[in-house]
């Protein structure tokens, strides 16, 4: 999934957690792919295999170690556990688009809805075609309503900052 849709998730995180900056919450939801391109740089992943990043298994430290460094900051359960929901909610996302997630750092565990798969989206082969018009179609689609779902605490949040 593209940065459009899992950004979605950290406007509807939003609005279950009005007390985490909107900014956190928008890293937080996108922290696997910030991973990515730094184990990238390093040469611990690769374009095809990104086991320290993607796996199932390192998006649970992940989000984990989000979760206890959100809890040790605000000392608020809820705040961790949304934020490492938040953090999770990529890897979810990117198991419904793409076939080949990895669950561990062995390549031949994966699975996968596949749906981008299904509707002829590939990032490797970047094409104007039907399944780019839906791929893009459904991220941006994902955005406004995370963002429309936001609204409520970005204004109660801003109400707040004017009485003080």
């Amino acid at each position: 999934m593209s940065p459009t849709g899992h950004l979605a998730m950290g406007f509807v995180a939003k609005r279950i957690a009005d007390q985490i900056p909107l900014w956190v919450l928008l890293i937080a939801s996108y922290l696997i792919d910030l991973i990515y391109f730094c184990f990238l740089f390093l040469g611990l992943d690769t374009m095809a295999y990104a086991p320290w990043s993607h796996s199932l298994i390192m998006a649970l430290v992940w989000s984990l170690l989000g979760a206890l460094v959100a809890y040790g900051f605000s000392h608020k359960l809820k705040i961790g556990l949304i934020l490492g929901l938040t953090i999770f909610s990529h890897w979810v996302l990117d198991f419904i688009v793409w076939k080949h997630n990895l669950l561990t750092f062995d390549p031949s565990w994966t699975m996968g809805f596949g749906l981008y798969d299904r509707i002829g989206f590939s990032l490797t082969s970047a094409e104007f075609n039907q399944g780019s018009i839906i791929a893009t179609s459904m991220e941006l689609s994902m955005l406004i309503l995370g963002i429309v779902i936001s609204i409520p605490a970005l204004k109660k949040v801003r109400k707040e900052k004017k009485a003080s």
